[in-house]
């Protein structure tokens, strides 16, 4: 019975999509002919110029950057997370954030309502952060259980996977980090995820984001409606602006997806494409243009995690040898354990050593069909440099994984009924 359910489940998952994979392997994202400027505009990208951002890699650092810009709010604040929830960690960020709420600055906040069902080590600390209405804070789950998403549940498939925040329309902030303890708020029982979060002093980006956030909390809510006029914007000092971004949000309102973005930097690429995917779980087109950028003499590098869920490890376990006979050079992480507690959660793409991907969105099918994403492509060989520095200081803890270990792993500890359900469900 509970095979039977899973496997419902599956086809659900399966019919559930805000986008396809196609491009991967369709035109204009196949032509050689266009540049990937072309290629990233016509996949729906908002094209704009950027300062250069400040990157934190270390979580604890990053939370003392985010409580200091919550302190520092004027007027309002946006935030949308994953999975989001207070535990003691974090008892000084929360507490922050409803002293602005209260002092009379506007905060609002979309959290995805699986964050009520997190299955990391966050389920052992956490408590939910309702009491922040309490406070004046305006906060909403994005599809939360009931009866209607009970009695049509492909309507629970499709997650808000997004990571933004946006402070009076002057800073902009995104990437792969959640907020909750495993995330921010361990207090050293267990290590934090390797991860990455990224400030920009842009009124660009922010504008941008926040026409994103507004547009996804006008649809989740009825009562509470915002009113985009009311979220000022402004213009940015254009001797900061030296880097050329272009945003993909794949979500409400907008043509952009993951799949043309990636799609379009894959299939121009001609040197080296390097990549943070977490969970690498590719459909055949995702996989297809990586083994076609192989045989046209691209070297294709891709850093993977071991996860502390036995469950999903037994899942990527079982596709590893695919990655390896397709001629990529796997890095896998082992470190004496069986797992590792500080999972590599962040997710990145540099290509060429010019294009930088940053954001939430994983290089595997559900972010590519089933999740609302953002990320952005850095047109910079300066950020793209030191992006390459940090993967190599990653690495040192990671072995080359030949084609024998991937085997061996696959036969030993790879299950396919695991693969089914983390490769469509996440």
């Amino acid at each position: 019975m509970k095979k039977i359910s899973i496997i419902l489940l599956i086809v659900l998952l399966i019919t559930s999509c805000v986008s396809s994979t196609k491009p991967f392997v369709s035109e204009p994202y196949t032509d050689s002919a266009l540049s990937v400027d072309e290629k990233l505009t016509l996949g729906g990208a908002t094209k704009m110029a950027l300062p250069y951002p400040e990157s934190y890699f270390d979580a604890k650092e990053f939370l003392l950057k985010y409580t200091e810009l919550i302190e520092n709010a004027e007027d309002y604040i946006l935030i949308s997370t994953f999975l989001g929830s207070a535990c003691e960690g974090l008892e000084d960020f929360y507490n922050t954030l409803a002293k602005k709420a209260e002092s009379g600055v506007d905060v609002y906040m979309i959290l995805d309502a699986v964050s009520s069902l997190d299955m990391t080590e966050s389920k052992k600390y956490m408590y939910p952060l309702y009491f922040l209405k309490e406070s004046g804070v305006h906060l909403i789950e994005y599809a939360p259980m009931s009866i209607l998403r009970i009695i049509a549940p492909q309507n629970l498939i499709i997650r808000d996977h997004r990571k933004l925040v946006v402070v009076d329309g002057k800073i902009a902030v995104l990437g792969g980090m959640n907020m909750n303890y495993i995330s921010l708020g361990s207090d050293d029982v267990i290590d934090l995820q390797k991860d990455s979060m990224y400030v920009f002093e842009s009124a660009n980006l922010s504008s941008a984001l926040t026409d994103e956030f507004v547009t996804i909390w006008n649809q989740i809510t009825a009562v509470d409606k915002l009113d985009r006029a009311s979220l000022k914007s402004y213009s940015d000092e254009e001797d900061k602006l030296i880097l050329d971004g272009y945003l993909f949000n794949q979500g409400p309102g907008t043509e952009a997806s993951m799949s043309t973005m990636f799609a379009s930097l894959i299939n121009s690429a001609e040197e080296e494409i390097v990549m943070l995917p977490y969970m690498a779980l590719l459909d055949n087109n995702m996989f297809e243009s990586l083994k076609a950028a192989v045989e046209r003499g691209v070297k294709v590098k891709m850093y993977l995690p071991i996860d502390s869920r036995e469950y999903v490890q037994k899942a990527l376990y079982y596709d590893y040898h695919r990655l390896v006979e397709a001629g990529f050079e796997v890095w896998f992480e082992f470190s004496g354990r069986e797992y590792n507690n500080a999972l590599l959660h962040q997710k990145l793409a540099v290509v060429d050593n010019q294009y930088t991907v940053i954001g939430s969105a994983n290089f595997n099918y559900r972010s590519m069909k089933s999740s609302f994403e953002i990320a952005l492509v850095i047109d910079s060989i300066d950020f793209a440099t030191q992006s390459l520095e940090q993967v190599n200081d990653i690495s040192k803890d990671m072995k080359l994984l030949t084609l024998e270990d991937a085997l061996r792993l696959k036969k030993e500890k790879g299950s396919l009924f695991n693969y089914l359900f983390s490769y469509y469900g996440g």
